[in-house]
């Protein structure tokens, strides 16, 4: 068994920590660390506000999100992306932005004040099917929003009212379609409000609840708690604040052993279209370095797939450097054909995150290096599906799993019964799928890894099985849920 785990950092431990004791920060102290199966820490990541300037569509193009919405959108994007073998799905501003504000917590309720219902209608209809199974094994997906600062309209009425019903209520109502699908919740720059305030206790409520909240980005020394969550980080940042390496975040940034959660890293600088091999090598020594550590990478898989990446090259020979037990039997992954006609647009998260991260002013006689990383996110490190895999390819009409919505009113070319409100529909092929020999095992494969204070790290348990049935049951609790002051 390989000791390849962190071990970046094994050379800066002792130099850490005699910064941290001389700076009154938390020390780094050995701590329980689990690591999932490397094909349980892939994720694909969609940019959706910033993908257009169209300030009267809140920054989503129509090539993310056309006229057919969200049901569109897991037909047509996220099934290929499934039958690949991604289990884990990222909606980066699901319910947009707009080009002169920071990332809203309330962009759903802005959304729907704004009366742009290819954001806000369906959402839950169409994901929570998935999020169940419907393609075969259940997906996590992670819906990132904005800031849950004080300084947001909504929310500043909330806080400066300073009733915790109506606060509660509020923040609620801002993630009500989230929790309908069965989500997880993503929070921009959260680590640079206070680790006792009313968001961080909001996040911490949904996490006894089973629902699992990632925040952005690299905690800070001031607010220390923040490391108690998963933490996600664009790539570019996580590396560029890392006070092991750059003496200049020394005095304000949580090193990586202190993390107690995991990190979620995204690989933001490929936008998916190019399948120039050497772009595409680079790309897959990327994600499996950031594997190797231990973490979870989000990534485009469009170019990838486009190039005939298969999933399991990605992670092959990872769980065995790790230690980590994982599912031999995953199935055989296909490449979808299903590749759209359209253009992908370019990337406009440079423009909108353009003031997450700053290094603050370094001390006198430190080592300044100018950033080479830009923004930074929120993201997760427990996977709630199965182990990732599968077969099938394709959601035409008829497919296994296909979702089709049927709207509240009547509409060109769709049928709807007289009276009755929309409905969801699973889209059957007649088969079942329960005793099909190509459906991969769906487990959930552990290792529970020792990190001591040297950075040197040891299996001391592993363990395999479903999560804890009290998630899932708080999980349907979450969805039955009716927010007085949110809309249908």
């Amino acid at each position: 068994m390989t000791n390849c785990f962190h071990v970046r950092v094994s050379g800066a431990v002792a130099f850490m920590s005699s910064v941290l004791a001389t700076s009154g920060a938390v020390p780094v102290v050995a701590q329980d660390r689990e690591i999932l199966p490397a094909r349980d820490r892939l994720v694909e990541g969609w940019l959706i506000a910033g993908s257009s300037e169209d300030e009267s569509r809140r920054k989503v193009s129509t090539y993310q999100l056309g006229s057919g919405g969200w049901p569109q959108f897991v037909n047509e994007k996220a099934r290929p992306v499934y039958d690949w073998g991604l289990r884990r799905f990222w909606l980066h501003n699901p319910f947009g932005t707009l080009s002169d504000e920071v990332m809203q917590f309330d962009q759903y309720l802005d959304a729907q004040d704004a009366g742009i219902d290819v954001l806000t209608e369906n959402f839950s209809e169409a994901w929570a099917p998935v999020v169940q199974g419907a393609f075969g094994q259940p997906i996590e997906l992670i819906a990132y929003l904005g800031t849950a600062d004080s300084a947001d309209d909504r929310l500043k009425a909330a806080f400066d009212a300073g009733n915790p019903a109506s606060i509660l209520g509020t923040m609620l109502a801002c993630v009500k379609p989230v929790l309908l699908a069965g989500g997880s919740i993503g929070d921009d720059a959260a680590v640079k409000l206070s680790d006792d305030g009313p968001a961080f206790h909001f996040y911490k409520y949904l996490e006894s609840i089973g629902i699992p909240v990632y925040v952005e980005s690299r905690p800070k020394i001031a607010n220390p708690k923040w490391a108690e969550f998963p933490v996600f980080a664009v790539d570019g940042w996580w590396k560029r604040s890392d006070p092991a390496i750059h003496a200049d975040c020394v005095p304000w940034a949580l090193p990586n052993e202190a993390m107690q959660r995991g990190v979620v890293r995204w690989i933001r600088n490929y936008n998916g279209r190019s399948t120039d091999p050497a772009v595409i090598e680079d790309l897959v020594r990327r994600i499996r370095e950031a594997l190797l550590e231990g973490h979870t990478v989000i990534f485009r898989s469009d170019g990838l797939r486009a190039a005939g990446v298969s999933f399991e090259q990605l992670i092959e020979g990872i769980d065995e450097q790790l230690g980590v037990e994982s599912d031999s039997n995953g199935g055989s992954s296909q490449q979808s054909n299903a590749a759209s006609g359209d253009a992908a647009p370019e990337d406009g998260m440079d423009g909108i995150e353009a003031k997450a991260e700053e290094i603050p002013p370094s001390p006198v006689g430190a080592a300044v290096v100018t950033p080479t990383g830009g923004s930074t996110s929120s993201g997760g490190a427990s996977p709630r599906g199965g182990s990732a895999g599968g077969s099938g390819s394709g959601s035409s009409p008829g497919s296994s799993g296909s979702i089709e919505i049927k709207p509240r009113g009547n509409s060109s070319g769709v049928r709807v019964k007289p009276g009755m409100r929309g409905s969801i529909q699973r889209m059957g092929d007649g088969v079942s799928r329960n005793g099909a020999s190509s459906t991969p095992r769906s487990l959930h494969s552990r290792v529970i890894r020792r990190l001591d204070a040297p950075g040197r790290s040891r299996v001391i348990r592993t363990s395999t099985g479903r999560p804890a049935d009290w998630i899932e049951r708080a999980r349907r609790s979450a969805r039955r849920i009716t927010i007085a002051n949110g809309r249908d």
